[in-house]
């Protein structure tokens, strides 16, 4: 695969639809198009708002869109998603994009990204997602229900420890959380280690270490073209009288 090739080309779309093959996952044309009306956005608005770093065509296909989309395997249709320092819409606008029953919110702590989320959704035309803006500690009194969101996800977001103390809290019962990471290594069994010894709250404020545990849960890949190792790190909340 060509490394040169024009943003939203149909060459640009066949790096993410033959990649996103390689992964299991299928792209439509449509699917692709809306990919491609966004990147342009986010290249037109990083010009004067630090969206992203990565800039180049190819790098944009493959860093953003197919590494995002690696996680529809893990994700159910017609459920809640928070997706946690959105940013430049990374991972939850392509999820959406591919489950497009999804309710989604975005949740960024900067005014120039979330005014830049709320753009591009209005040029995208994606019914049922929020946008808004604040941080992670103090959105518990914005869940979509009584019950919280059934996934949360966070892509480059924060230390495991830190994500999860704060977003635990906000999963319905059964929901889970998917954090994107980079290859298996030193930093990320220490942040798994870390993890494994955290005490969460939990959706009523109360300390639940007695009663609850985390479960956790490695998955890794490897990012089509580029041939570099990615993991997932699935975390769901079990109360102990479920486990046996």
């Amino acid at each position: 695969m060509k490394h040169k090739v024009d943003l939203g080309s149909s060459e640009w779309k066949a790096v993410i639809r033959d990649g996103a093959g390689k992964l299991g996952i299928e792209v439509s044309e449509e699917q692709a198009d809306l990919f491609a009306v966004h990147a342009r956005e986010m290249v037109r608005w990083n010009k004067n708002t630090n969206l992203t770093s990565v800039t180049a065509p190819y790098e944009m296909a493959v860093k953003h869109y197919l590494d995002s989309i690696a996680a529809v395997p893990f994700i159910k249709p017609v459920t809640s998603l928070l997706d946690v320092g959105s940013g430049g819409g990374f991972p939850g606008i392509p999820l959406k994009i591919m489950l497009p029953s999804l309710s989604v919110t975005l949740l960024d702590a900067r005014r120039k990204r979330v005014s830049f989320l709320q753009h591009v959704m209005r040029s995208l035309g994606l019914a049922d997602v929020k946008v808004l803006h604040d941080r992670l500690e103090q959105v518990a009194d914005l869940l979509p229900s009584k019950s919280g969101f059934d996934v949360i996800v966070s892509r480059a977001f924060a230390e495991l420890e830190h994500f999860a103390m704060h977003a635990v809290p906000l999963l319905n019962p059964d929901g889970c959380l998917v954090a994107y990471k980079g290859k298996k290594g030193h930093k990320l069994e220490s942040e798994v280690a870390a993890l494994e010894k955290l005490a969460v709250k939990s959706a009523s404020g109360k300390q639940n270490s007695g009663d609850t545990r985390l479960n956790i849960d490695i998955q890794s890949f490897v990012l089509p073209w580029l041939e570099k190792e990615r993991t997932f790190v699935i975390i769901t909340r079990h109360r102990k009288e479920f486990v046996q």
